[in-house]
């Protein structure tokens, strides 16, 4: 079989983001041209620099190390013409296809020596294997990289040791290259997976495919994994109904609810009242942030008189550490009876300036349970607190302007690079068919959302209906902190570790 020794050639345009020096040529000089090889599975990026020596040959999905191996560019495809350049976990240039090369000459192996020039062969599946289909090798890598971290930080209770772990190991980055390369491996995928006792999944690799799970009819977010999770301590939360007619129900009442506008005055007065009692001069940890940020919780959720019940907490918490093992643990009813009782005692007393008082406040049939919405509303604003904790890291690195425009952008910045949602699952309601397999109804459908980070509330019909909400208090919570406040983050414990995060404050000069 003959070796391919040069493949298509396009033009493109290299966008250069704000960074520091890299010590990199091609990408310290800002933006440029570049000319792209595409070779069947392998993808070869030259950017041209002009300078003798100092062209810039990128495999995708791979990376490149430079001479004194201090720094890593990895890439990879955002959609079918837009590559992305980052240099670690920092996002420094976005590689925009334009048209065939026409002219231009071909690569020469012979006189570069970077692998991705060296010939390759076209590929080749192994015998016994499918376009599409994960073998047993790579579903076992699968479950090894992309699975079992998710698991080991807990999807809904995070673990210390695993958010650790993940974040020294660099899980996500890991998982990501894995899922590159079996997305160029199996043609742009889907991949569609065997799992013992549970049958087939699929795994999105393109935003077509992604755009589809989230708009389709026949996927349901009432996922069996994530009805066994979240039915330990919301048996008629939103997010785990199944049945259409009362799902529309329960999304109309909590957009009604959760509309920023009807407490934003309030929001604001109990922010700054909890963002009060951090320290303005010293250091800040995440468990003076957390504790902080579990009061503003409480007390927008449930009014000002739950701010120090922290035991109803302390019950959550014990029923989301059960959650991380879906249906796999016992539920305990003692628990969240006690949980139960202790939430509806706050929701009873309807208190003004809180979201217990709009539920009281709006109409809805009995089936939609309003009480039963309330659980996944303390829940949700726990994973923002993470959002905004890291996105204080990106504000801190820079002195700039802090008007809201920029702190929501630090936070869905925050949210893309590393989502709280390590997953987006889905459950197919009828059968469905991909890559010319059809998969039965009750199929999962599983979109990794640091491989498709463009997604941090969700989409389509399932959007997250209290994301104005969530915006609208953590960006407060931001200024807040700003507002009287230098903040330098101390260290450079990896970002994903919100655990370790710690920042040295000083009061602001004015």
């Amino acid at each position: 079989m003959p070796t391919i020794t040069q493949g298509d050639l396009f033009t493109a345009t290299l966008e250069v983001l704000d960074h520091p020096p890299l010590g990199v040529p091609a990408l310290d000089a800002g933006s440029r041209e570049a000319v792209v090889r595409l070779a069947g599975a392998k993808s070869l990026v030259r950017i041209l620099d002009g300078g003798e020596g100092h062209d810039l040959d990128l495999a995708l999905p791979g990376g490149y190390r430079n001479r004194e191996g201090k720094l890593r560019l990895t890439a990879h495809r955002l959609t079918k013409d837009v590559f992305a350049i980052e240099a670690g976990e920092r996002r420094i240039a976005l590689l925009r296809l334009r048209d065939r090369a026409v002219g231009l000459p071909d690569f020469d192996p012979e006189g570069n020596h970077h692998p991705a020039l060296r010939p390759t062969r076209p590929l080749r599946l192994r015998r016994g294997r499918t376009l599409g289909r994960a073998s047993l090798w790579e579903t076992l890598r699968l479950g090894v990289e992309v699975a079992l971290p998710i698991i080991a930080q807990g999807a809904v209770l995070r673990r210390p040791l695993g958010v650790r772990l993940a974040a020294l190991t660099r899980a996500d980055q890991r998982a990501n290259r894995l899922l590159a390369r079996l997305r160029d491996r199996h043609d742009g995928g889907p991949l569609l997976v065997r799992i013992p006792l549970r049958g087939w999944a699929v795994i999105p690799l393109s935003e077509a495919d992604v755009r589809r799970t989230l708009h389709g009819a026949e996927f349901t977010p009432a996922n069996k994994e994530k009805q066994g999770a979240l039915g330990h301590f919301q048996l008629d939360a939103l997010l785990v109904t199944r049945d259409p007619e009362l799902r529309a129900q329960r999304r109309a009442f909590n957009e009604e609810v959760l509309r920023p506008d009807m407490i934003a005055d309030a929001v604001r007065a109990k922010v700054a009242d909890e963002v009060a009692t951090l320290p303005t001069r010293g250091v800040i940890t995440w468990p003076e942030f957390h504790t902080a940020q579990r009061r503003i919780a409480r007390r927008v959720v449930l009014g000002d008189a739950a701010r120090d019940d922290e035991q109803l907490t302390r019950l959550l918490d014990r029923l989301r550490g059960d959650a991380n093992w879906s249906y796999f643990a016992a539920r305990r009813t003692d628990v969240r009876v006690a949980f139960q009782r202790r939430l509806e005692a706050h929701l009873r007393r309807a208190e003004q300036g809180s979201l217990a008082r709009v539920l009281a406040q709006t109409r809805a049939d009995p089936a939609v349970h309003p009480e039963g919405q309330a659980p996944h509303w303390l829940f949700a604003y726990d994973a923002a607190g993470v959002a905004a904790w890291r996105a204080l890291a990106l504000l801190s690195a820079r002195e700039e302007p802090r008007d809201a425009d920029r702190l929501r952008a630090a936070m869905r910045e925050s949210l893309r690079r590393w989502p709280t949602t390590p997953a987006i699952l889905r459950d197919t309601t009828a059968p469905t068919t991909w890559r010319g397999v059809t998969v039965p109804a009750g199929s999962m459908v599983a979109v990794v959302t640091s491989f498709m980070d463009e997604v941090p509330f969700s989409d389509g019909p399932a959007r997250c209906p209290g994301e104005g909400l969530v915006m609208l208090t953590a960006t407060h919570v931001l200024d807040e902190i700003l507002r009287e406040r230098e903040v330098r983050m101390v260290g450079r414990p990896p970002l994903l570790d919100h655990f370790r995060l710690r920042f040295a404050v000083r009061p602001r000069e004015r």
